[in-house]
């Protein structure tokens, strides 16, 4: 493969670094859990018995008579049980962050974090049996990758992360209105995002989508610095998602800006539980655990 974008010094690409951070993250996380009713089937079957007549071909095990010169045919489990979509922001203002060490990978900002998060988030969905899609916007639907439970899904998923920029404002309303109907009703949707945007937006949208009865999951992709703060020279801020700046001496506006943080924050998490939209704030530094067992536990509910 020829050496991509944001290659790491071991020349590693950025697709190949988030197919092993996604396999390791979710196969270290499966590999610690108990068996559950997480436990998911490979991707492709679940089981073989022994062929009979009148099974079809295409269900043979190849590899399997291979090895045991014997036929057995694939029994799998629903071609998918669960249906599930992947949108994830690419507007300016996740280009924001401090590069950071965390654990089994590094992430230079908000959208390597959420693009790292998006790869592992798929490979588990996958892993799980369930079929994938994935949508970036930023003020318009940029990619649309319908969900599909194949194997090779995965690459595909990778490369069009990889392959991304980021862009324009933030505008949740007018996108992800056009994607909740386009949609088919009754699957999962994750959304991933600063939510820097306007407010009233997102709550439409979260309507939206649950209007359309899907379950929905919100990860808050916030850097630490933006959390806490702790600029003390004289610094120069900038307008990701327009073109104003300002020189300022930062303690004249850390308390009113940590006050709207807080009220931006609340307001974030209140529109969601009021729709029963499952709120996770996720920094750049929250180990990917804690957001699969989100998923999780939302995909359980579907399937009671």
């Amino acid at each position: 493969m020829s050496e991509l974008r944001f290659a790491d010094p071991e020349t590693l690409s950025l697709v190949s670094r988030m197919e092993l951070v996604a396999r390791q993250s979710v196969e270290g996380f499966l590999s610690g859990l108990h068996p559950s009713p997480y436990h998911g089937s490979s991707v492709e079957y679940a089981d073989h018995r022994p062929y009979s007549d009148g099974d079809e071909i295409r269900v043979i095990d190849w590899k399997l008579l291979a090895k045991t010169d014997k036929y057995y045919v694939k029994l799998f489990e629903e071609q998918t049980n669960v249906r599930c979509t992947i949108v994830t922001d690419v507007s300016n203002s996740m280009s924001f962050g401090v590069k950071r060490d965390a654990g089994i990978r590094t992430v230079a900002n908000k959208l390597e974090y959420a693009f790292f998060l998006s790869a592992t988030l798929a490979y588990l969905m996958l892993r799980q049996n369930d079929a994938v899609g994935l949508v970036l916007f930023d003020n318009v639907l940029r990619s649309y990758l319908p969900p599909r439970a194949k194997a090779s899904h995965f690459r595909h998923i990778l490369q069009v992360l990889e392959k991304t920029e980021p862009g324009g404002d933030t505008r949740i309303g007018p996108t992800l209105h056009e994607v909740a109907a386009r949609l088919p009703r009754g699957g999962i949707v994750i959304l991933i995002s600063d939510l820097l945007g306007d407010p009233d937006d997102f709550t439409d949208v979260l309507a939206h989508f649950k209007h359309q009865r899907h379950d929905m999951i919100v990860m808050h992709v916030m850097d630490p610095d933006e959390l806490e703060f702790p600029y003390e020279r004289l610094t120069r801020f900038k307008d990701l998602e327009g073109h104003g700046m300002v020189v300022t001496n930062p303690a004249s506006v850390k308390r009113q800006y940590l006050e709207r943080l807080k009220k931006h924050l609340q307001d974030a998490r209140a529109a969601c539980m009021e729709r029963n939209v499952s709120y996770q704030l996720a920094t750049t530094k929250t180990p990917y655990d804690q957001l699969l067992l989100a998923y999780l536990d939302r995909r359980a509910r579907m399937k009671c």
